[in-house]
């Protein structure tokens, strides 16, 4: 796809396939200020690195959870580490609603890892609703859960995804369609304006410009008069 760089990556592991990660607890090694997770893959990275090195994907355009507000830190906590499938459901429920890209690679590693399938399925659903391009490839990995509630979701989300990326699509090209048609009418409009008219319009700007001179001397002049009356006296 067009967003992922790889071969400026310094990062990418080359010749190696990351291992499989087995769904059990929620508990998770992840210290988010040490840690970020990739939005296209799901899989945790160090925080300083701007590529992944699991799928390659240039990830520089979008800030981690570490350095977010608090309440989003301990929000993204709760989510991974709460041994309570609701209260993390509820916290995904709440980051999603927060809006802020930073959250995508969370969203993922959630919907990929949560032995939850409510909670997988809130993260599916949270994805989707971001529209980010990004999502597709965890969306699509979502397809093959066991869980049909999930799968519905991710399949939902691919496509909430798809239409708004063709809209923005199709308002970019009418903008431009837009910009390119106003130029041309403007154009053509002053290619077909007779000369006579053009130099009319020169001759009018001088008229009002010495019009204007006039009407200022004419208070200058008056009291000049009266004031060499005064000395006179």
């Amino acid at each position: 796809m067009g967003y992922r760089e790889y071969d400026n990556n310094p990062y990418r592991i080359r010749n190696e396939q990351p291992k499989p990660e087995a769904r059990g607890s929620p508990r998770a090694p992840l210290d988010f200020s040490i840690h970020r997770i990739c939005p296209a893959c799901g899989k945790i990275i160090k925080i300083t690195h701007s590529f992944c090195k699991f799928c390659g994907t240039n990830i520089s355009s979008i800030s981690p959870i570490g350095r977010s507000d608090e309440v989003t830190k301990t929000l993204a906590d709760t989510a991974v580490s709460d041994p309570n499938p609701e209260v993390r459901k509820s916290a995904v429920t709440s980051i999603g609603e927060f809006g802020e890209n930073d959250v995508i690679g969370l969203l993922s590693y959630i919907l990929l890892n949560d032995p939850d399938e409510q909670v997988r399925k809130e993260a599916a659903s949270e994805l989707g609703k971001f529209h980010h391009p990004y999502s597709l490839d965890v969306l699509a990995k979502a397809l093959k859960d066991k869980s049909a509630l999930v799968r519905k979701e991710a399949i939902e989300g691919l496509k909430n995804i798809k239409m708004m990326t063709k809209k923005r699509e199709l308002e970019e090209e009418n903008d431009e369609e837009k910009a390119e048609s106003k130029k041309s009418i403007q154009e053509k409009l002053t290619s077909s304006m007779p000369n006579e008219i053009k130099e009319e319009k020169v001759d009018n700007v001088d008229e009002t410009n010495k019009s204007t001179d006039t009407s200022n001397s004419e208070p200058l002049e008056e009291f000049d008069t009266e004031e060499k009356d005064f000395y006179e006296l």
